[in-house]
């Protein structure tokens, strides 16, 4: 097998991370933005510009999901309120604790048999790399 560059395993390994939460989330009927939604909100209420600042840091957003969008899904099924900022409701507390569950394991499959200092070693070096292409997180 003939050695692969840096540039196809972080390829390989952010496309794989993608479909595999993806589809996880997704047999849960939540796609990935809303678990990022509710995983900010989780954590306090938050505003309408607050929610957007956080959902440009993620990586990717995938085709066709837009926030106002996947938000607005979230207040009709009863997981989020608005009035002066957007509140993760008790249902959507609940619904985020299981699927927290979900991100935890899939979370330990992607790095089993990865031991602390190695995942270390791995986020430094991303972080590096990253901020030697100009981000400046």
């Amino acid at each position: 097998m003939a050695e692969k560059p840096l540039p196809f395993w972080l390829a390989l390994v952010d496309r794989l991370v993608e479909e595999r939460f993806s589809a996880a989330l997704d047999e849960h009927g939540v796609t990935r933005t809303q678990w990022h939604l509710l995983s900010t909100l989780a954590t306090g209420p938050a505003s309408g510009a607050e929610l957007d600042r956080d959902l440009a840091g993620m990586v990717t957003t995938p085709e066709g999901e837009t926030g106002a969008e996947e938000l607005s899904e979230l207040v009709e099924s009863g997981w989020v309120t608005v009035g002066a900022a957007y509140e993760i409701t008790e249902r959507g507390n609940a619904a985020y604790d299981r699927l927290a569950d979900v991100v935890d394991e899939l979370r330990e499959t992607l790095t089993e048999g990865l031991t602390d200092e190695e995942q270390a070693n791995v986020v430094v070096a991303l972080d590096r790399m990253a901020r030697n292409l100009g981000w400046n997180g």
